[in-house]
């Protein structure tokens, strides 16, 4: 097609997208350094951000965009003609990081991957190429769309047929990978530069660039290059009328730096006339190798791009080296078949079962199971071999499989494999299944080997462990949930038997088998108890924070002078800087931060940061809890929340659906939604909560002698610090030192910096950083821990507490300062945040045991943090009572005795 064909028929020309690889691998790879984020790894610990991100912009513009023609250019790994003209050109950029180098493969994979053609010509830039490689695309009457973030590239922008196509984010975040992109023509780039492309090359002349290390006119500025190429037309006319210049600077820098100025020019214009020709049929889009892609992605971990190529998953080789054997599922509906079933579990050395996972009615509250809608389940024996038992079909009826299956799952003596316990157990519930025996469980194993990741799902660690993928085909005279339940089985067996193997390669048997597994089946019970709730409380307290919340609505406005979005954090942001009281701080986009410090800095002078401050708080009470929560009451009259098992990298369970664990407890606010939990009548509440918990395994793990002899005497650590670091003296000063060491002690656990400290405690950076160096010349123990761990850290990669529970620090040896310096306050934190929650776990087991062997009419309701929540009948109380304070006390031995503080109240905040 040429220009004068497209312009006669009216169609748009073809397109060829040129990508400016290096470009976007670059900014890949630093842009989320910007924005403090740790970059994104896999399981191997290897960086993959740039690979993840390249591999996003290339999707999405092959979706978006559909290309005639594109290409992949890069840069000569060769020495280029412009060190000819400057040795000293780009002399200034580091070395590649290794971290970066070592992706270079995978994004030339992923190319190859999805039929991209690499174009690389030694002693070229990729810039040159894309410029030849666009005029000659212009030429032919194409468009040659630019795809860079690179400046440099808007020199070549000739509308129509030249434009450039950048990302106009500033920063790269996992969650949104590629930002939105821009269309470069010329008013753009006028616009964006002041001047048009073709005069892009003179301003860069006059100014240099620092990144390419092109010197440029000493002197001169953007500010001033801008100046004189609108003056005078380019380099060439402000050198000839350099003496006409009234700024001295810019006058003398001309007169005196023409040489370097002109060879400035000629490193930063763009050739456009290499010999090189343009291929059209090699650059012609193509269909994805979808094998390849599939491959690539499931080495590289990516799960969103692994699914979209997952129909050739295959057609891949197994881990072996062989192909994924074949299937052999079979379905049970006779007694006959199952009788050997059964038999041949004790044969079996691990097997591993699922149920069929029936969506929940319409209208099902979160706590209701769907145990009653389970129509089968599935038993596998060894890999690739699973037997699914039809329960809705079964010969004789459902009862006819349950009676024998009933007694091979309360069977201690068949060790069993499933995923997800606590789930199974709702789902078979209805079943009246025991389960005694149950030695993994693949999730909780997942977990506990990798604690960092965001989910664990059963068919990305088939994958990952053990090269298993479902098959989208599935026989004939089989249900999508039967074939998908006995993959399940399957997938669940093989797993577990190489999950099973890593836990005791890395020490994790005794938790995982005495703490995790036994936890699962009580935290369903917890669920499924849920805690009793007053509706009228929180209808009154909703009432309440709507008429507190209209009247500070009234008084914000007032202050401010007009109306705007309370909520709105951008028409906040403008509205503080209308009123000249922003911080100056700025968020990721470029706007006014006003986020939580900020707004509390702000409000020690200005009244409006403290009413948005606290607007924003009974705003969140009211929509989170009062408007919320009676929504989330079941027929019974009770909540049910869920507590998870598997999300806090430091061993602590979470609360969601909804969380508890996130009522305020030091607001009276939050202490009056508190109220709204009671108990059945007849019972009371009982709170049972640590005394300091983890201050006292800070105690354990530095063996500070001040911090031990405090605990083990019974003094107040508090006063102890207030006195040996605040030097605290008479009683007035004790009170008021007392706070600020309270603060200081928990913050230490947390590896608090100066500036982190200064805005806990209201002193300046310097005098925040001098308490630091007090506390730690007081606690030498905890001191002599700060500095071990990190470095104990670098060494095995990963950190752990007490009691064994690992968690991988990839951060650690990182070469940013802000990514270290985090990882490194992680590693201090984890073994006493790690080990607190172990010892919270272990009090529960043994709570509950000691509740059952008792036979007490009480039960634990819920956990919050270092705290245990019972419903004890009026009774049963003070056994109730002093049961709770003995296990709970006794439940580890520590270097300093465990205090636990019992309350009872006829709500949960009054039992505090």
């Amino acid at each position: 097609m040429t220009t004068d064909n497209a312009n006669k028929t009216g169609a748009a020309p073809e397109r060829v997208f040129l990508i400016d690889s290096m470009s976007h691998i670059f900014r890949a790879f630093f842009a989320p350094m910007g924005a403090r984020q740790e970059p994104l790894r896999n399981s191997r610990g290897e960086v993959t951000q740039a690979v993840f991100v390249f591999t996003n912009m290339l999707r999405k513009l092959l979706a978006d965009e559909k290309p005639h023609y594109v290409a992949a250019v890069f840069d000569s790994i060769e020495k280029t003609f412009r060190h000819e003209i400057d040795d000293q050109y780009k002399a200034n950029r580091a070395e590649m990081p290794e971290d970066l180098s070592a992706q270079l493969p995978y994004i030339i994979r992923v190319c190859e991957a999805f039929n991209i053609p690499i174009i690389r010509v030694p002693g070229f830039e990729a810039d040159d190429i894309i410029g030849t490689l666009a005029m000659k695309a212009r030429d032919k009457g194409l468009q040659a769309v630019i795809v860079s973030n690179d400046k440099d590239m808007c020199q070549l922008v000739r509308d129509p047929l030249i434009v450039c196509m950048r990302q106009n984010s500033q920063t790269i975040r996992r969650k949104v990978p590629v930002p939105p992109i821009e269309w470069c023509d010329t008013a753009w780039v006028q616009t964006k530069f002041g001047v048009p492309p073709e005069k892009i090359i003179d301003l860069l002349g006059l100014m240099g660039d620092s990144v390419d290390n092109i010197p440029g006119a000493p002197g001169i500025g953007e500010k001033g290059a801008l100046a004189l190429v609108t003056q005078f037309g380019s380099i060439e006319g402000a050198l000839e009328h350099a003496a006409e210049v009234k700024h001295k600077t810019y006058r003398e820098s001309l007169l005196n730096n023409a040489p370097l100025i002109r060879q400035s020019l000629d490193l930063a214009t763009i050739r456009t006339n290499m010999d090189l020709e343009l291929d059209l049929d090699q650059l012609r889009v193509r269909t994805p190798d979808r094998a390849a892609a599939y491959q690539l992605f499931r080495e590289l971990e990516f799960q969103t791009q692994m699914r979209e190529f997952a129909d050739a998953a295959t057609t891949q080789p197994a881990a072996g080296g062989g192909a994924q054997p074949d299937r052999q599922y079979r379905i049970i509906r006779k007694g006959s078949e199952l009788e050997a079933l059964i038999k041949s579990l004790w044969d079996t050395e691990h097997w591993g079962f699922a149920l069929a996972d029936p969506a929940p009615p319409a209208g099902a509250l979160p706590f209701m199971d769907a145990g009653s809608s389970v129509r089968g389940l599935a038993i596998a024996t060894a890999p690739g071999v699973a037997a699914y038992v039809d329960l809705g079909s079964f010969e004789g009826g459902a009862d006819a499989a349950l009676v024998p299956l009933r007694e091979v799952f309360s069977n201690g003596l068949l060790p069993k494999a499933v995923h997800d316990l606590k789930q199974t157990i709702g789902l078979a519930q209805d079943l009246k299944f025991e389960f005694e025996g149950v030695t993994d469980d693949t999730m909780i194993a997942a977990y506990l080997l990798d604690p960092t990741r965001s989910k664990y799902e059963l068919e990305d660690l088939a994958r990952e462990s053990v090269n298993l993928d479902r098959q989208t085909k599935r026989p004939a005279g089989w249900t999508e949930q039967q074939w998908r339940t006995a993959e399940n089985a399957d997938f669940t067996t093989q797993v577990a038997h190489i999950f099973h193997a890593r836990i005791v390669e890395q020490g994790l048997q005794q938790i995982y088998l005495e703490l995790e597994l036994p936890l699962a089946p009580l935290l369903h019970r917890l669920e499924q108890c849920g805690m009793r709730v007053d509706p009228v409380v929180l209808r009154d307290l909703s009432t309440l924070f709507g008429d507190e919340l209209a009247r500070l609505t009234a008084r914000i406005y007032e202050v401010a002078g007009r109306e705007f979005k309370i909520n709105s954090p951008k028409q906040v942001g403008e509205l503080l800087e209308e009123l000249n009281i922003a911080s100056g701080k700025k968020t990721s986009t470029g706007r006014v931060s006003t986020s939580k410090d900020v707004l509390e800095e702000l409000a020690k002078t200005y009244e409006l940061p403290r009413l948005i401050i606290e607007y924003r708080e009974i705003d969140k009470l009211k929509s989170v809890y009062t408007d919320a929560l009676p929504h989330q009451i079941g027929p019974d009259g009770r909540i049910h929340g869920k507590l998870n098992q598997t999300v806090a990298a430091t061993g602590r369970l979470s609360s969601t659906d909804p969380n508890l664990q996130n009522i305020p407890i030091r607001t009276e606010l939050g202490q009056r939604i508190r109220r709204a939990f009671i108990p059945d009548p007849g019972y009371k509440l009982i709170s049972a909560d640590y005394s300091q918990l983890e201050l006292r395994v800070l105690a354990h793990v530095t063996h500070d002698a001040e911090f031990v002899d405090a605990f083990q005497k019974g003094d107040d650590i508090h006063d102890r610090t207030a006195r040996l670091v605040f030097e605290a003296k008479t009683p007035e000063e004790m009170k008021e030192k007392r706070r600020l060491a309270k603060i200081v002690n928990f913050a230490i656990a947390y590896a608090v910096e100066a500036y982190g400290l200064s805005q806990r405690v209201g002193l300046s950076v310097k005098e925040a950083k001098q308490v630091i160096n007090d506390y730690y010349d007081t606690y030498k123990g905890v001191r002599r821990y700060m500095d071990e761990i990190p470095e104990k850290t670098r060494e095995l990669g990963y950190v752990a507490s007490i009691y064994g529970r690992r968690r991988p620090i990839p951060g650690i040896n990182d070469r940013n300062f802000n990514i270290r310096s985090r990882a490194e306050r992680e590693a201090i934190n984890m073994p006493i945040q790690g080990t607190a929650s172990d010892i919270m776990k272990i009090a529960m087991l043994k709570v509950d045991e000691a509740l059952q062997r008792e036979k007490l009419d009480a039960r634990v309701i819920m956990q919050i943090h270092d705290e245990l929540l019972v419903e004890a009948s009026e009774a049963d109380l003070e056994k109730t009572k002093t049961l709770l304070k003995r296990e709970m006390e006794s439940a580890v031995t520590l270097d300093v005795p465990l205090v636990v503080d019992v309350g009872v109240g006829e709500n949960w905040m009054d039992a505090k």
